[in-house]
């Protein structure tokens, strides 16, 4: 009874009150207090399940994975807004988005990964849950299939990604249907799209290039998109700033209470984080 009590109280005070050392309490005593099998959680009607021996997986149980990009979303989203989720993993960001646009709103989840699917598909009654629709597809630039490389760390360390970006030491090769954001605008008849996440291991460039047609009509007014300045990254970076710049957009970093402070991202050695990518702002 003792650590099931211990992670309820913990998750409360996370979630409940903004205090110092909830990163490190959620962390080091959510490890100890681990339940020894993984356990589904239910948040918004999607059900996740969670390893607590994971420490991403913690972070996702007591409220504070990703804890900066949560906030901004939870000061930006409105219900009735729509989402794009490409690369849903577990679940947990669309999750978190539908409590925010509600079910007069939408989150639209694309998952290519097999082992992602199956998870989700096992815990949830897909095209069930009021908002919220999953689609075993990849964003890139072009529609028709494309190999994936899944790997057996996705749901740990959320690593899997299309040929032509990684080649991992660990992939697990399979065939997946994908396509562009304007091309699935059309078939479904979404005429805007409030905020597009795209943090997909490198199909970032290609995806914004499929939603070429969406950006033009201005219809998309915030894009995340990681972000990496390495040796091998730079010129793509370069590619997204220039695209996403030219066409009106201007990049912030978010703190941790979800506020933004402008970033000139090729001014940086190296870099690596989520971009706020804001539409007229700047």
């Amino acid at each position: 009874m003792f650590k099931p009590l211990a992670r309820r109280s913990i998750r409360w005070l996370t979630t409940h009150l903004n205090i110092r050392g909830r990163h490190k309490l959620a962390d080091r005593i959510g490890a100890y207090v681990a339940p020894d099998a993984p356990e589904i959680i239910a948040i918004n009607g999607i059900r996740i399940e969670l390893d607590h021996r994971i420490m991403g997986h913690r972070m996702m149980y007591y409220g504070l994975y990703e804890e900066h990009n949560m906030n901004f979303l939870r000061g930006y989203l409105k219900p009735g807004m729509t989402v794009f989720d490409p690369g849903a993993n577990m679940g947990y960001f669309a999750a978190v988005c539908l409590g925010l646009v509600g079910p007069q709103g939408h989150v639209w989840s694309f998952e290519p990964s097999p082992t992602c699917l199956d998870r989700l598909g096992r815990n949830n009654r897909i095209g069930a849950i009021p908002g919220w629709s999953l689609h075993p597809l990849a964003l890139t630039d072009h529609t028709g299939t494309h190999t994936f490389y899944d790997t057996p760390r996705v749901t740990t360390k959320g690593f899997a990604c299309l040929e032509g970006t990684y080649d991992p030491v660990d992939k697990v090769a399979t065939e997946v249907q994908v396509t562009t954001v304007d091309a699935f605008c059309e078939e479904h008849g979404i005429a805007r799209i409030d905020f597009l996440k795209l943090d997909i291991e490198g199909s970032e460039l290609p995806a914004l290039k499929g939603a070429q047609g969406m950006i033009a009509k201005r219809a998309v007014p915030v894009i995340m998109v990681e972000v990496s300045l390495f040796d091998h990254t730079r010129e793509l970076t370069a590619e997204i700033d220039k695209m996403l710049r030219s066409a009106g957009y201007t990049s912030f970093r978010v703190a941790r209470d979800g506020s933004l402070h402008p970033i000139d991202v090729m001014g940086h050695k190296q870099l690596r984080e989520d971009v706020m990518w804001v539409l007229g702002e700047g």
